[in-house]
């Protein structure tokens, strides 16, 4: 961890909680924020942790548990998002112990808890992207306990209903076991209505045949206006 030029100190909490995936410097308090296992830590140069304690719910464990997921390695809510909402707030996504959970933070205040799914894996190993930009969370994950329905999803984080549009389920042509990689909102010209989103993923190319399966690198891209009148993704 650097704390000044020529200077560091080494962030560790020894091993228990671990799995430090979801990184977000905020730079007007100076703050770093680590989402880990069951832990969300602020760290900056005076205060090394300062933990919010986000466990996943007892009962999600037992199900995680009697799933035949490792209790000590899956069954837990690994910290997979941090993204800022506003100067107040950050949206946070885990796995909740294979049950997806996602809330807003305001360095430590109460947490209201609601539905990941569609935003955040279950498994904290699974690899995934998201952006959250004017309110809309873009994910690019799973939204299934196995993890074989990968989609791009767009959710609006503002709405109470968890209205949220997809890429078609197990289209081939769509998405054939991506592997997202990165997202970014890149804006295109002076109009924001030209604004797209832009998802990095490798998948098994449907242009192979099934004794040839060749992994491509991949691009793809969501225009933000479009995509908030369709009920599908179209591009």
């Amino acid at each position: 961890l650097l704390k000044s030029r020529n200077s560091s100190a080494v962030f560790w909490d020894g091993g228990e909680r671990g799995a430090y995936q979801a990184l977000l410097l905020d730079e007007d308090r100076g703050w770093l924020l680590v989402g880990g296992r069951d832990h969300i830590y602020m760290l900056n140069s005076d205060s090394f942790t300062q933990p919010i304690h986000w466990p996943a719910g007892q009962e999600h464990i037992e199900r995680c548990k009697y799933a035949g997921k490792n209790l000590s390695m899956d069954c837990a809510n690994y910290v997979r998002l941090l993204q800022p909402f506003n100067k107040t707030h950050v949206y946070v996504c885990g796995t909740g112990a294979f049950h997806p959970q996602c809330t807003y933070i305001d360095l430590g205040h109460n947490l209201e808890v609601k539905s990941g799914r569609g935003k955040c894996p279950f498994s904290p190993q699974e690899p995934f992207t998201a952006r959250l930009t004017d309110g809309d969370l873009y994910a690019g994950t799973s939204v299934d306990f196995m993890g074989t329905n990968a989609a791009i999803f767009r959710t609006s984080v503002h709405s109470s209903n968890q209205h949220y549009i997809r890429t078609e389920a197990y289209q081939d042509h769509w998405l054939n076991e991506p592997e997202f990689v990165g997202s970014y909102s890149i804006p295109d010209t002076h109009s924001l209505d030209d604004d797209k989103v832009y998802f990095f993923f490798k998948e098994t190319a449907v242009e192979s045949n099934q004794l040839d399966k060749r992994i491509y690198s991949r691009v793809a891209r969501v225009c933000k206006v479009s995509a908030k009148s369709n009920a599908v993704m179209s591009q």
